[in-house]
């Protein structure tokens, strides 16, 4: 991350615009970033970064890396010029295809697969369908660890795979 005293970083660049940006842009996308709302560590989940960073991004102390803007931007469904947008205000100008793909969601016990983030990934915005999608994973998931449990196999088969 870069410190909010870059010299290049003047005007409607920097880390206070894209603090106020992504704020912006994350409240459209109904992340609650109230004092005690769960918006920061939802974004925080879905792009990679730490909760720390997010926080110190959003105040405006720092800049994120090249990669995690295009997370942002993926995490905040933003189209192609809002995208834009977002790096021409992070002061990234020189963008390439590889920084882009480098941040591929990765699976780990810090960021697991849920049944929002399957939503999320499948671009199920519709309320009923979304609730519905969510509901029908859950109900498996839950189901799965019955059959487990009634099998004796308490890491399901999938953990041998």
């Amino acid at each position: 991350m870069r410190s909010k005293g870059s010299p290049e970083r003047t005007g409607t660049t920097g880390p206070a615009a894209l603090g106020a940006l992504v704020a912006k842009l994350a409240a459209r996308a109904q992340y609650d970033l109230t004092p005690g709302g769960t918006g920061r560590r939802r974004l925080a989940e879905e792009t990679g970064m730490s909760v720390w960073a997010v926080g110190r991004m959003l105040r405006g102390e720092t800049l994120p890396k090249v990669e995690n803007v295009y997370a942002i931007a993926a995490a905040l469904g933003l189209n192609e010029r809002e995208e834009h947008l977002l790096l021409d205000t992070a002061g990234y100008t020189n963008r390439s295809d590889r920084a882009k793909r480098s941040n591929q969601p990765v699976l780990s016990i810090a960021s697991p697969l849920t049944p929002e983030r399957i939503a999320d990934e499948l671009g199920i915005s519709h309320p009923f369908v979304r609730t519905m999608l969510i509901s029908s994973i859950t109900e498996a998931i839950r189901l799965q660890r019955e059959a487990d449990a009634e099998s004796g196999d308490p890491g399901g088969t999938a953990v041998a795979r």
